[in-house]
Order: C-alpha cells, then sequence, then structure tokens
C-alpha cells in the first residue's frame, strides 16, 4: 500500500507499507513498468484492508464493494499466485478459496 513519499537525498522515495490481508480478486497482467521505469514484477489485488490501515487509505481509491486496490509483488508471493501467473487470465475472484 503507497503510503506518502519521503525525500531521500535529492530526490523523493516511494515509501510502502507490507501486510497480510484477506485478497477478494487476483487482478493481471503482470506488470513491470512504473513511472518509466523497470521495477520488479507485480499484479493488482482487491482486499479488504486491516482497520489498522484504512485510516491511512485514499478513500477515493476504494471499490464499490468496499475492497481496496494493492500491488502485489510477484517476487515474495511467487508461491501462492502460480496458479493464477500461469493461467494467463485476467482476473480471478478468490473469495471462497482457503
Amino acid at each position: 500500500m503507497p503510503l506518502p513519499s519521503i525525500q531521500h537525498g535529492r530526490g523523493w522515495k516511494d515509501n510502502y507499507e507490507t501486510f497480510e490481508c484477506l485478497v477478494i480478486r487476483l487482478r493481471g497482467p503482470v506488470r513491470s513498468v512504473r513511472n518509466g521505469r523497470r521495477s520488479a514484477n507485480w499484479i493488482y489485488a482487491d482486499v479488504y484492508l486491516p482497520e489498522k490501515y484504512s485510516v491511512n487509505a485514499t478513500g477515493r481509491m476504494f471499490n464499490p464493494d468496499g475492497t481496496y486496490p494493492v500491488e502485489v509483488p510477484i517476487n515474495w508471493n511467487r508461491n501462492s499466485l502460480r496458479a493464477f501467473l500461469a493461467s494467463g487470465d485476467l482476473e480471478w475472484d478468490v473469495r471462497d478459496q482457503p
């Protein structure tokens, strides 16, 4: 989840929070470019945010069903995303899966 940027030297550095949450939907395709630069691969997931993090979330980014889109780094979640990535599908509803 993106947090406010922090100044790092003469530039600004994006600040992120890492946490576990309840995933509702996985959304592809795999992305690897951010702000015109190559970065680590990620996909989006729509999640229910824990109460602790929902206070920092931008209200306009919430989906109509109350979920919040977050970036999911593939390198940290490769095993749990393996089936989704192999399928080539652009969206999975994983609400009822263990």
